[in-house]
């Protein structure tokens, strides 16, 4: 099925989640007010795991394993204590170099976690907890304009929003580039201080290296050669010099998930957790994915009640669009995307 949710929206809900990837502690609670950089979740973890092989180091027989290790799994030690021994006219020992705690005794092993670390996951959006996520984090629910694109890398920045100008001051902003992008522009307006990308297509043949980049990167239409429509670069036109939320995740059509920009605005509809009824897509102003259109855009003047025979044999629901240069086609619903509300 198609999302119905448009491309371009003036009163978004997102839920979006911050959690760790690794069991801790949530530290808010449903209905939480939250700004951006506000501990929702940490853990603390060993800085530092050590294993020591009891047999071999000592070169002891299993009967004699017993007696030589002094300390129980769980047991919390300090530095210098002996964990194993090895008794006799040379004896030899096994002291904890920190202090620390025995996790594990096993096989003739023992496993040491000395030292702590903390990690944390921090919000990086304004919202409301709008879910906990059992001992990971939550989930942040929040209104405003969206943006959304067709690909992602997955990082999340926060800046302000500037169409790219050769003598603009980049330092710290999320740059708008309209046309196809390749790595090396990437590389370069990193070195100037960019802190995100926000671009109309992508060079498909960095693909790889473009999907690693330590910085946000979303694509508004993928990859390859594309024009952007007018509502889409008034959109981002209207978020010129603004603090914006780049959510660069990657997109996943089974949950409806795409990257987006993001930026909270007080609405009549704030403080609603869950998004509007469902309106009819008739009159809807859509973007065309499918070929030989691909990047058009029209509007949606018909939806047959059944699924169509399309050329390729396959049955489909569809859509009939009037596209700007008044003519009239059948395109199937899984290759549109619905562009403004």
């Amino acid at each position: 099925m198609m999302s119905t949710r448009a491309v371009i929206q003036s009163d978004a809900l997102i839920n979006f989640p911050v959690k760790l990837a690794v069991p801790g502690t949530v530290k808010v609670h449903l209905g939480q007010s939250v700004e951006p950089g506000d501990l929702i979740s940490e853990a603390v973890l060993p800085a530092k795991i050590q294993v020591f092989d009891v047999l071999n180091q000592f070169r002891i027989q299993q009967p004699d394993l017993e007696s030589s290790i002094m300390r129980l799994a769980g047991e919390s030690v300090q530095r210098g204590d002996i964990i194993a021994r090895k008794p006799g006219l040379i004896a030899r020992i096994f002291r904890a170099s920190e202090d620390g705690k025995v996790v594990a005794v096993r096989d003739g092993r023992v496993t040491l976690a000395m030292g702590e670390i903390t990690i944390q996951a921090l919000t990086p959006i304004a919202g409301v907890v709008g879910e906990l996520i059992p001992g990971l984090g939550a989930e942040i629910v929040a209104h405003g304009f969206s943006v959304q694109g067709s690909w992602g890398n997955d990082r999340v920045s926060v800046g302000k929003l500037v169409m790219f100008d050769a003598d603009a001051d980049l330092n710290g902003s999320i740059i708008f580039l309209d046309h196809t992008v390749t790595l090396e522009e990437i590389q370069s307006l990193k070195e100037k201080g960019a802190s995100g990308f926000v671009v109309t297509s992508l060079d498909p043949s960095s693909l790889n290296a473009l999907d690693q980049s330590d910085l946000p990167l979303m694509s508004l239409l993928g990859f390859g050669e594309a024009v952007l429509d007018e509502y889409s670069r008034a959109a981002i036109e209207d978020l010129h010099h603004k603090q914006i939320t780049l959510i660069a995740r990657k997109a996943d059509p089974y949950r409806d998930v795409k990257p987006e920009l993001f930026q909270p605005r007080e609405t009549e509809g704030t403080g609603e957790l869950f998004a509007a009824p469902e309106r009819g897509l008739l009159g809807r102003t859509v973007r065309l994915l499918g070929q030989p259109y691909f990047g058009s855009i029209g509007k949606i003047v018909e939806l047959p009640g059944k699924p169509e025979r399309l050329g390729n044999g396959l049955k489909s629901q569809v859509a009939v669009i009037e596209r700007e240069d008044e003519t009239v086609i059948r395109i199937p619903l899984q290759n549109i995307e619905i562009l403004k509300d």
